[in-house]
């Protein structure tokens, strides 16, 4: 019964850092549980429970005039349920240390339910620095051939994820913002938006009330190649924040220096641009085990939550209704439990019942 409580309390509070738009601090200690929650059911090698073996391909680039080497990470054959493709297309795959970071990061969430099955394609470099600061080029080779070549043979996109660190935070941000209905979601943790005079932030201005979908920003504060590009990312945190046709979410991760943000942002920003999908998938668990334990007071609750968090709040109101009546009727919880149950229930309550005004 503690159990169902705390993951209710878990999962609500995680999301609800995310929904403001505002400043969420992540330190260390934070992050410690984040990581131990997902590793509790497997071990961290580069052998991945939900993912097949990694291939790389060679694709004859009109854009570059050259070959060009993508890393494709399909779901696991025996584990794909979903009926439409997801591609999440990250920056720096020749980077051992990003690639392992992203793939372990997706496959934990994959095998917990809190991301789809998707795609994992990662982009080799052949001069870093410069495709990514000139970067119509690349941005061309992604959704003049790349795309196409995947939707070709995995199936039209349900959604494409665009993630990048650093650089390629900037190139992300800039590929989300010119390409804003290929690429339906942006993850850019450490981004460094001074390059070409801070030209991303200028196409910002221009674009940030016509953009669409999901954006995830995070940021360090340990050494000055880290706290050097925090002010142009917090420009870019306060302008996308109140920007009602786009899903923000910003982390400050405290205590993490440059090379360090990505172990923990990526993980982070898959589960916030995957928010919708994760909270109806909560919603049909919870259906499935309230027909075992209709009058159960946390599986209540824990339904009540999803269907808030997707904007159902008549119905999340009833709900919570429903696990605060059921509350009397179970015998496990003592008298502290019951009322912090109680109490946080009416305050849910209350909260339903002011958005319905």
């Amino acid at each position: 019964m503690q159990y169902v409580t705390l993951l209710g309390d878990f999962i609500g509070n995680a999301k609800k850092t995310f929904k403001t738009g505002w400043v969420t601090t992540v330190s260390k200690g934070n992050i410690f549980l984040f990581i131990q929650l997902f590793a509790c059911n497997f071990c961290f090698s580069q052998s991945y429970s939900h993912l097949s073996i990694s291939d790389t391909i060679t694709i004859h680039s009109k854009v570059f005039d050259a070959k060009r080497k993508v890393i494709i990470t399909k779901p696991s054959p025996a584990k794909t349920e979903e009926k439409q493709s997801n591609y999440i297309v990250y920056m720096d795959a020749d980077d051992q240390n990003i690639n392992g970071s992203f793939l372990q990061s997706a496959n934990n969430l994959i095998a917990n339910k809190e991301i789809p099955q998707s795609y994992l394609i990662g982009i080799i470099h052949e001069d870093r620095n410069t495709e990514l600061l000139e970067k119509d080029k690349l941005l061309n080779f992604l959704k003049e051939e790349l795309i196409p070549l995947l939707e070709d043979k995995y199936g039209k996109a349900n959604k494409i994820t665009i993630a990048g660190h650093s650089f390629g935070g900037y190139f992300a941000t800039y590929a989300f913002l010119k390409d804003n209905d290929v690429f339906n979601s942006c993850i850019a943790i450490s981004p460094a938006y001074w390059p070409n005079k801070n030209d991303v932030i200028e196409l910002l201005h221009e674009k940030a009330s016509l953009v669409h979908g999901s954006f995830y920003l995070a940021v360090g504060d340990k050494r000055w190649d880290e706290i050097s590009l925090r002010k142009n990312v917090f420009k870019v945190q306060k302008t996308l924040r109140n920007q009602k046709n786009l899903s923000f979410g910003f982390n400050d991760l405290t205590g993490f220096a440059h090379n360090a943000t990505p172990v923990v942002g990526f993980g982070l920003g898959l589960s916030f641009v995957y928010d919708e999908w994760e909270w109806i998938n909560i919603l049909e668990e919870q259906d499935n085990k309230l027909k075992q334990f209709p009058d159960f007071w946390g599986h209540l609750e824990i339904k009540a939550e999803a269907l808030f968090h997707l904007n159902r709040v008549s119905e999340a109101k009833s709900f919570y209704q429903k696990a605060l009546k059921n509350t009397a009727k179970d015998k496990h919880l003592s008298k502290s439990e019951m009322r912090e149950v109680t109490k946080r229930l009416r305050t849910k309550i209350k909260k339903c019942s002011k958005i319905l005004r």
